[in-house]
């Protein structure tokens, strides 16, 4: 298990998790000095102004010193998780959603081989990581077959991950919801 404190900071579009991960992070590392890497797993969708707003939103947010690493597939992402360089950085990872999507095209094997080492790459990380994941499967059943995937294995990978969490967030409406303190754990079917 990890030496660091891991947060799981989820919830639904538009409901505060990345201003909440943010928070959380300048307050780890304003405690203990450390520096923080901002890990963002997004596409660079050229030509989409509305995303290319949002990244401009995160963008002025974020403060200047403030290390920036973009990397989407799960095997980029366990790199910076291990990268010796960042070993006393507290990393915020925006989101699990990117690694879901870069990985849709993985069959069920190769899928699951990714997240076993993605979820390797979190129990060993010594430093505290702050993970933003999406929550995608609380309503309309995704009218495409990719849909359906991309729903089941990001719910999947965001349990896992809140497995390995000593925090977890539930950020709706502007909300912060201490689920770690509020709720009692799922036993696991398997």
């Amino acid at each position: 298990m990890a030496v660091a404190e891991h947060q799981l900071i989820t919830g639904p579009s538009r409901g505060g998790k990345s201003e909440w991960a943010e928070h959380q992070v300048g307050v780890l590392s304003a405690a203990t000095s450390s520096p923080v890497t901002y890990l963002a797993t997004g596409p660079a969708a050229a030509g989409d102004a509305s995303w290319e707003a949002r990244l401009e939103k995160h963008r002025l947010r974020r403060p200047a010193h403030w290390n920036l690493v973009e990397a989407a597939q799960a095997d980029e992402v366990i790199k910076v998780l291990a990268d010796p360089s960042l070993r006393e950085h507290h990393i915020l990872l925006d989101s699990l959603g990117g690694i879901v999507a870069a990985g849709l095209d993985a069959d069920a094997t190769a899928w699951e081989q990714q997240q076993i080492a993605f979820l390797a790459a979190v129990e060993h990380r010594s430093s505290s990581l702050v993970i933003v994941a999406e929550e995608v499967g609380w309503g309309v059943v995704p009218p495409t077959a990719i849909g359906g995937v991309f729903r089941d294995r990001n719910g999947a990978l965001v349990r896992r991950c809140g497995e390995r969490c000593q925090q977890c967030w539930l950020v709706s409406a502007g909300r912060a919801l201490p689920l770690h303190g509020l709720a009692t754990v799922v036993p696991s079917a398997g």
